[in-house]
């Protein structure tokens, strides 16, 4: 018999916590300044926090790219990439 590896444990987030946070903010930086993903970094995602660094990655690929995800003057979380990442969310284009 195969044994079955478990899954992770899911949660539910609010949207800004995903996009703040440091795994999201770290795949959407990679994949815009062209740097490929880096999957087996065991400390990144020792948290389960892969998906959240995906998703990241995939928001950097379909924003605008002129979106910032921070805000450069005030250093705050973007309101315009958060509510386009809801809407890519809501739509099925970035896979949750």
């Amino acid at each position: 018999m195969t044994d079955v590896r478990p899954q992770a444990e899911t949660f539910q987030a609010p949207l800004d916590e995903i996009v703040w946070n440091t795994a999201f903010r770290r795949g959407f930086a990679e994949a815009r300044s062209g740097r490929l993903p880096k999957f087996d970094d065991e400390l990144m995602f020792q948290d389960g926090l892969a998906w959240v660094y995906e998703w990241g990655r995939q928001f950097a690929i379909l924003a605008p790219p002129d979106l910032p995800l921070v805000l450069p003057d005030e250093g705050a979380l973007n309101p315009k990439a958060v509510e386009l990442f809801r809407e890519m969310v809501m739509q099925g284009e970035i896979c949750t």
